[in-house]
């Protein structure tokens, strides 16, 4: 973490072990506080050159024509078998490519995917240290910040020095970056009306959004559709060819998809890669992605479930103790 950032947030109050920040947040109501959130657990590459469009656009499992002009887009990219290596918040600047995904992965993804560069015009670097990134929930009003920030998801707009993204997955959640300098500058006056909370609150949220996060523990293991990024925009059938294009479109067009990520809440703790069971059984049914306390006392999870099992008792043991709730997505998903 960058020195002058690192300051800056120990003096707000944070606590930061190993890259992680957390603040006090016992007075947080999670629905309707303000809340500004630094994202740690977070990387970000800048993608530039004449070629990036290009380059991208045949790497990346959506259409980057629809955002040709400064907007922010759901994306992932795939191995060959179509099986996701990472998936990514994905924002044209107009000048570059800013890729958002799991810092723990920074140092595959960067590697591997200059791999691919060849001799085209492209240059990928990791501005995550010089360009940290925020996070914001519950705004009811950004006019503190200016006039004129945008309220469509996906929509970009730049101002003194920074870019704000109105988050794509429709939560009504903003995304905060630029330098270290413009965002203290803004902090100083934001913190004043937002409560300052950990990324694990943030990781919380993005698990009520539905929206999954690929670790290194579920690498190469899953296809888009079993993370529901086809109903969170984050794929394109229409597009042409991409790595593992032939077989997510099979499983699109044949409708093979049978395993589905859901939300769930438990009185157990789970981490990624915990199971789901059916009753009385040490049948596995399904494996969880992404998991986080909840204010409320449960643990809050994505799981990818057998989707002809959803309607079944399901348990976060094999002892069935702790029953395991599916909860509504706040997206639809196709039958």
């Amino acid at each position: 973490m960058q020195d002058t950032w690192q300051a800056f947030l120990l003096q707000q109050g944070a606590t930061i072990k190993d890259d992680v920040i957390d603040f006090d947040t016992s007075a947080l109501n999670l629905k309707e506080t303000a809340l500004i959130s630094p994202l740690s657990d977070f990387a970000m590459l800048a993608v530039e050159g004449n070629d990036r469009h290009l380059f991208l656009h045949g790497q990346l499992i959506n259409d980057l024509n629809l955002i040709d002009q400064p907007a922010a887009q759901l994306s992932a990219w795939c191995n060959p078998k179509g099986q996701l290596i990472t998936n990514f918040l994905i924002i044209n600047t107009g000048t570059s490519y800013l890729l958002i995904f799991k810092r723990e992965l920074k140092a595959f993804v960067q590697k591997r995917l200059t791999m691919f560069v060849m001799r085209s015009d492209v240059t990928i670097n990791d501005i995550s240290e010089s360009s940290p990134l925020l996070g914001l929930a519950n705004t009811s009003d950004l006019a503190i910040l200016d006039e004129n920030i945008p309220t469509e998801p996906g929509a970009v707009y730049a101002f003194d020095g920074l870019i704000i993204i109105s988050h794509p997955d429709g939560s009504g959640r903003y995304l905060l970056t630029g330098s270290v300098e413009a965002l203290i500058n803004q902090l100083n006056v934001l913190k004043n009306q937002f409560m300052l909370v950990g990324s694990l609150i943030w990781s919380l949220l993005d698990i009520l959004a539905g929206l999954p996060w690929i670790t290194s523990a579920t690498q190469e293991q899953y296809l888009p559709q079993m993370l529901n990024l086809d109903a969170l925009k984050a794929l394109s059938y229409k597009k042409g060819c991409y790595p593992g294009q032939e077989v997510i479109a099979r499983l699109h067009y044949r409708g093979q998809v049978k395993k589905r990520l859901q939300l769930i809440n438990t009185s157990q703790s789970l981490t990624v890669g915990d199971f789901i069971y059916l009753k009385e059984s040490d049948n596995k049914i399904g494996t969880v992605i992404n998991s986080g306390p909840h204010p409320d006392g449960l643990c809050y999870a994505l799981a990818v479930i057998e989707s002809d099992k959803i309607n079944e008792p399901l348990f976060a043991d094999t002892k069935c103790v702790h029953d395991v709730s599916i909860m509504e997505l706040p997206y639809a998903i196709d039958a």
